[in-house]
């Protein structure tokens, strides 16, 4: 056997406390002062650009199982968020029958 090699277990085991810094980030005054600014209407803005986004990127590649899956996600979406003024289903299907020229749609 090669001296060299150390045995798999042979170091102690770490203090759990020390083992992931998500839990101290999630008490610490930055990461409350960042989600005290986090509003439920900036995240929903963030998922429909992002999903706005994907949608356009799936639109120019033609792959028809990935836009239909977009729209599924567009619909779950707009049944959870009834109060949005614009469905973001049909922000979607703006995009794909008019495109994105200025005042269009996106």
């Amino acid at each position: 056997m090669n001296s060299n090699v150390t045995p798999f277990n042979s170091n102690p085991a770490p203090d759990p406390s020390s083992l992931s810094d998500g839990d101290a980030a999630s008490v610490s005054d930055l990461a409350a002062a960042r989600r005290a600014r986090t509003s439920v209407a900036d995240a929903n803005a963030a998922f429909r650009a992002e999903l706005v986004t994907e949608y356009m990127q799936v639109l120019r590649s033609g792959v028809w199982s990935d836009e239909l899956r977009l729209l599924a996600e567009a619909r779950r979406y707009d049944a959870a968020n009834a109060d949005d003024s614009v469905p973001l289903y049909d922000e979607l299907h703006a995009i794909a029958l008019f495109g994105t020229s200025e005042g269009v749609a996106a």
